[in-house]
């Protein structure tokens, strides 16, 4: 039987179906059910006859049974399952370790949902604290100003600055929504188009990993994946040339992309891992720099990254943290002088009409 599978339109999988597919089939598999039942059993018991997790499943199932490798299968998806879930999975075949490389895919993937959710959760109480504020903010000069318009026109006095700049806004905004939508509208398209740009993206990334604050998070949360990623590939058995090929095909920021590359080239010519990044050690601190250097002296370099993917976990846990006790003084602030500001603009001029009679 000849078998036609295509690259082409091929399923998606969210990030907990992965790590749920992942932990399941390593479940089975340590049940010592063979790969192939393993496979099918988890086809079984899906809700959905019809799902992107069903076509995978049902054709690794088919591959497998055909003599082919469960890399093999993961191929056909590369959208679904990164270089490091593909070598890991390559790797443990090879040497009858799949078992145990499953399970520091599953380890690796709950710290990677971990860290997402630690970033948005962050993120999640100061957004809503200021969509809240501007929202009202909107509302007054959108309702409520309009119907007291007439009241200060009435009066015949020079109204302030502020007044007549909050007047303008509400006009504005009430008038003009429309090429203010557009307005951001293309705004968000451009800086979305610039991104992408390769020549911009280095600017971009840069900018991202030097903004006050959230930079030191950002810088973090690389680290972490990056040293993750490389220990749990030198612990399943891949060399340091083919673990370093992985980590940059896997990284999106292009500084630490460019450093794993500088990296690679320096350990090709017999150079170590601590030499290289001596000479960045604004993108490595100089106690990663350190901890290497004694797992490159030891042997233990696996068990180092590990360390230092924990260390910068737990430090992204404490930034996350401080990080909304932080934002969140900082937007009442924000709100405050925004009501205030429109408290005054209002209460100014009938201030100045009673001082005047």
């Amino acid at each position: 039987m000849k078998l036609n599978f295509s690259l082409k339109q091929t399923p998606h999988l969210k990030h907990v179906e992965l790590l749920l597919f992942t932990k399941y089939l390593s479940v089975l598999l340590r049940s010592g059910l063979p790969l192939d039942e393993s496979l099918d059993t988890l086809n079984k018991q899906g809700k959905k006859k019809k799902s992107a997790l069903g076509e995978i499943l049902t054709t690794l199932t088919t591959l497998i049974r055909t003599g082919k490798t469960l890399a093999d299968g993961l191929l056909l998806y590369p959208k679904t399952f990164s270089p490091v879930f593909l070598n890991m999975i390559r790797a443990g075949e090879a040497s009858g370790t799949l078992q145990d490389n499953l399970d520091q895919l599953v380890k690796q993937l709950e710290k990677e949902h971990e860290l997402t959710q630690k970033i948005r959760g962050a993120m999640m109480y100061p957004a809503v604290i200021f969509t809240a504020g501007m929202g009202i903010a909107i509302f007054i000069v959108v309702f409520i100003l309009p119907q007291i318009t007439g009241l200060f026109t009435s009066l015949k006095i020079e109204l302030p600055v502020t007044t007549r700049a909050v007047f303008w806004i509400s006009d504005l905004i009430r008038w003009q929504w429309m090429w203010l939508l557009l307005g951001i509208f293309v705004l968000t398209l451009g800086t979305n188009l610039a991104y992408r740009l390769k020549s911009l993206k280095p600017w971009f990334h840069s900018f991202f990993l030097n903004v006050p604050i959230s930079g030191k998070l950002a810088k973090e949360v690389n680290l972490a994946r990056i040293f993750r990623l490389m220990g749990i590939l030198l612990q399943s058995g891949l060399p340091i040339s083919e673990v370093l090929d992985t980590t940059i095909k896997v990284l999106r920021n292009i500084r630490y992309i460019n450093l794993i590359t500088w990296v690679k080239d320096g350990v090709s010519r017999g150079n170590t891992i601590t030499s290289v990044l001596e000479n960045h050690q604004k993108l490595v601190p100089p106690l990663a720099g350190r901890l290497i250097t004694v797992g490159e002296e030891t042997g233990t370099l696996g068990e180092m990254f590990l360390y230092l993917a924990e260390f910068y976990e737990a430090e992204i846990d404490d930034e996350t943290k401080n990080l909304t006790s932080l934002l969140e003084p900082v937007l009442i602030v924000v709100i405050g002088f925004i009501i205030g500001w429109l408290a005054i603009s209002i209460l100014s001029p009938i201030y100045q009409v009673v001082g005047s009679i």
